[in-house]
């Protein structure tokens, strides 16, 4: 069975059955009568067994979307090596690993038959040790140019912009991605989440930051290929970074 592209839409009739592979993800898809079998398939040597499959009964549409899908929780980036001066802005640019998401007839949240997390990431805490929040840890690993790394089907490139606006130099230890914030587009074959813009004040101040569609990162006419998971909250005033010495601070 020849395997299909995996995003977007796709139209199967009762009995039909395809295989949709992108580097080390594939599912195996079969519609039946008045429902889908599912079957994710880490090891994609051998075809499909349908039995092993979950099944969703969802009625007569004929019609699933595949989706990718950034993590549900936010995502920590441990950047100890950068430092911006005062009144400078960085740019620079991060790999993050990208969920399945499928849906029968509409891309609507009722309509999601099943998530698919590809790459398992490690649990985190941002914050204070009371008043923090658990999130994903992404790595410290970034590039100062989107072509320095080549991504995977299953990965996306996230720009960062940062400007300091504080007195002082701004050393980021942790940057807090409220990816639930950010749209993926498709641009040249890569996909590219929207472009979080930080600026800094201080620590005494709360930063602010906002996700956006940019020329520069996306291109004039980049196809949409999700939607944030969070379409209420595109610009926040909140707490973007965390001094790891802030947790010692009654020690010292």
């Amino acid at each position: 069975m020849r395997a299909k592209p995996i995003f977007g839409k796709h139209q199967l009739v009762p009995g039909e059955q395809r295989v949709f592979t992108s580097d080390n993800f594939s599912l195996g898809v079969k519609r039946t009568k008045e429902g889908w079998v599912l079957l994710y398939q880490p090891d994609t040597e051998n075809g499909p067994d349908f039995s092993e499959g979950e099944y969703f009964h969802t009625g007569k549409s004929n019609s699933l979307h595949i989706i990718p899908a950034l993590p549900e929780k936010p995502l920590v980036f441990k950047g100890s090596r950068l430092h911006v001066s005062t009144g400078q802005k960085l740019t620079f640019f991060l790999t993050i690993p990208l969920s399945v998401q499928v849906y029968f007839s509409k891309v609507q949240q009722e309509n999601l038959l099943k998530e698919y997390s590809v790459t398992r990431l490690s649990d985190t805490w941002f914050g204070e040790v009371f008043n923090g929040e658990p999130a994903f840890a992404l790595g410290q690993d970034f590039t100062m140019s989107p072509e320095e790394k080549e991504t995977t089907g299953m990965e996306a490139v996230c720009p960062v912009v940062i400007y300091n606006n504080s007195p002082g130099v701004l050393e980021v230890q942790r940057l807090i991605i409220r990816c639930e914030n950010m749209t993926l587009h498709q641009n040249e074959g890569s996909i590219i989440t929207s472009s979080l813009l930080v600026e800094y004040k201080g620590k005494d101040v709360i930063s602010s930051a906002s996700y956006h569609y940019s020329k520069i990162f996306h291109g004039e006419k980049p196809e949409i290929l999700a939607r944030p998971r969070n379409e209420t909250s595109r610009n926040l005033l909140n707490i973007n970074f965390h001094f790891i010495r802030n947790i010692y601070k009654h020690e010292l």
